[in-house]
């Protein structure tokens, strides 16, 4: 995410707001509804007036989880200082062979080490309402990145080629097209959606698109029975394309398969891990013993308070509740080397994958408050305050070099007016800097838990899901542009409008602008973040 005064930018790896409220945890009303009532038999949401098939019949709602987001002040804790005391010697990079990571979650299907090509096999048991793919790379082995045609330099991400079903039925094809819409790419209709943009590691969360959604609700369960993947990497990829250079079929990869049983429910709770990395003098009371301290006598807990109130704000729209959040230290070393990381380098090694490799092994959300994420690259959308390790996030496999979030934390405590980020005054991105970093960080957390930008930048790229508003270039570019589409921005006041532009008001949103941001998330939204492995 990238923030001027003006507006606030969400990068890729990115006005007032009701606190507290249950949002949106139900589903979507915005089908094509059938005839048949509540209680009936369906195959489909298309089939019911209500728009929800759940288990093959039609119903009112999505059963309600134990907990309740509305009003919810989660519970804040100390943690131990994140990361080893004495800085690490540095790891050779090339290759910067590191080591694979364990899951801290189950069931875990470990599926050994496999090379671009291979067909891996694992198992889906009846009631399984999702499962993630953890692909990380063994002992360096793979390049970081090649030189594709057409597109420059392109991170060596590892994906899946092919996903075929219990049955045999094509899940998810990476060489297939997606249909376009009003000169935009929709990927509701797929399956599966999936965009790797890091090397060395991708995770792989089903359901992630409306298509996918509807048939796990629909028939209570993904099929059961020995689903099949091939693996893939843009290396190997590169070794068949003419004029890629840079090419390679020597990565070899760790394949790990967790699932997720059921019941679909309305909510469920998320655990967040905090990691404060400031060097910055002018506030030495950035320490976790502050963030956890008693916010009624600490003038910084109560900040770091609002901080969280303000995610769990934010969260409920999704049916999610808080559960604790565990704020910690990380070693000195750390803070020096690591509170400014550059974002230009995408590899293993680089900062950005080093600071993440402190998260402690909990299953959770790991969310690193920076000083400042710096670049050499310019633009006109902003200063960059937020970036994912990868979308998502490998939620169970922590410590690894995509297992992060990190956000910039300079706004913390900053006001437009005296008393704005005082207890008593009400959440808004506009008035308060501490409401723009729980903005950040929700929508960084969104990204890790499985959700991407509604519309991408230059909006000839709509997110999978059909609910949430877009905003296409082909129908929402100023006539005015001098840019053609794919070189336009589009602004979040640009798509805050009715006429088919819309979404500049979802957390989601490429573009955070005070003017329309009132992180809004749609049932889908809250559908895929619930299912993801970090929710309970």
């Amino acid at each position: 995410m990238s923030r001027t005064r003006a507006a606030l930018l969400v990068a890729l790896a990115a006005a007032g707001l009701a606190a507290g409220g249950c949002g949106n945890p139900s589903f979507d009303r915005r089908i094509d509804q059938g005839g048949r009532g509540v209680g009936e038999a369906c195959t489909r949401a298309s089939d019911c007036r209500s728009g929800l098939c759940l288990s093959r019949v039609c119903a009112a709602s999505i059963p309600a989880g134990a907990c309740s987001p509305s009003g919810r002040r989660p519970a804040i804790a100390l943690g131990a200082v994140a990361g080893p005391a004495e800085r690490p010697a540095d790891v050779p990079d090339p290759p910067c062979a590191l080591p694979v990571n364990t899951a801290v979650i189950g069931p875990v299907q470990e599926r050994g080490t496999h090379v671009p090509g291979d067909e891996v096999s694992f198992d889906v048991p009846p009631g399984t309402t999702g499962f993630t793919l953890y692909l990380q790379e063994v002992d360096g082995t793979a390049p970081e990145a090649v030189d594709w045609p057409g597109a420059g330099p392109a991170a060596n991400a590892p994906f899946p080629q092919l996903v075929l079903d219990a049955g045999g039925a094509r899940f998810y094809d990476d060489a297939a097209s997606p249909p376009i819409v009003d000169g935009s790419r929709d990927y509701s209709q797929w399956l599966l959606f999936y965009a790797g943009v890091i090397p060395a590691a991708g995770a792989v969360t089903i359901p992630n698109t409306t298509t996918a959604l509807d048939r796990v609700r629909s028939d209570g369960q993904l099929a059961p029975g020995a689903w099949r993947f091939t693996l893939n990497d843009l290396a190997a990829a590169c070794t068949t394309t003419a004029g890629c250079t840079g090419g390679s079929t020597a990565g070899r990869y760790d394949v790990k398969v967790v699932t997720r049983a059921g019941p679909l429910l309305s909510t469920g709770t998320l655990d967040l891990e905090i990691y404060l990395v400031s060097s910055d003098p002018a506030h030495p009371e950035y320490t976790a013993a502050n963030a956890a301290a008693d916010p009624s006598t600490n003038a910084t807990a109560a900040q770091f308070r609002r901080l969280v109130d303000g995610l769990q704000s934010l969260f409920a729209r999704a049916g999610v509740c808080l559960g604790t959040v565990t704020f910690h230290d990380v070693p000195d070393w750390a803070r020096t080397e690591l509170s400014t990381p550059s974002i230009d380098d995408s590899g293993p090694c680089s900062e950005l994958a080093r600071l993440f490799r402190l998260a402690v092994p909990r299953n959770a959300v790991h969310l690193f408050l920076v000083d400042e994420l710096t670049t050499s690259a310019s633009g006109s959308g902003g200063t960059v305050v937020g970036l994912d390790g990868s979308i998502p996030g490998p939620s169970g496999v922590p410590g690894g070099v995509n297992s992060g979030a990190a956000v910039v934390l300079a706004d913390l405590g900053a006001e437009a007016a005296p008393g704005a980020c005082s207890p008593a005054s009400p959440f808004s991105v506009a008035a308060c800097g501490t409401d723009v970093v729980s903005y950040i960080a929700a929508h960084e957390a969104g990204h890790w838990l499985g959700l991407y930008h509604t519309t991408e930048a230059t909006g000839t790229a709509l997110d999978p899901l059909a609910d949430t508003p877009g905003c296409p270039c082909g129908t929402c570019r100023p006539a005015s542009s001098p840019l053609p589409c794919g070189s336009a921005l589009l602004s979040a006041p640009q798509c805050a409008g009715g006429s088919g532009c819309g979404g500049g008001d979802n957390l989601m949103f490429w573009q955070i602008d005070p003017s329309v941001a009132r992180g809004t998330l749609t049932p889908q939204q809250g559908e895929v973040v619930r299912l993801n492995p970090a929710v309970r």
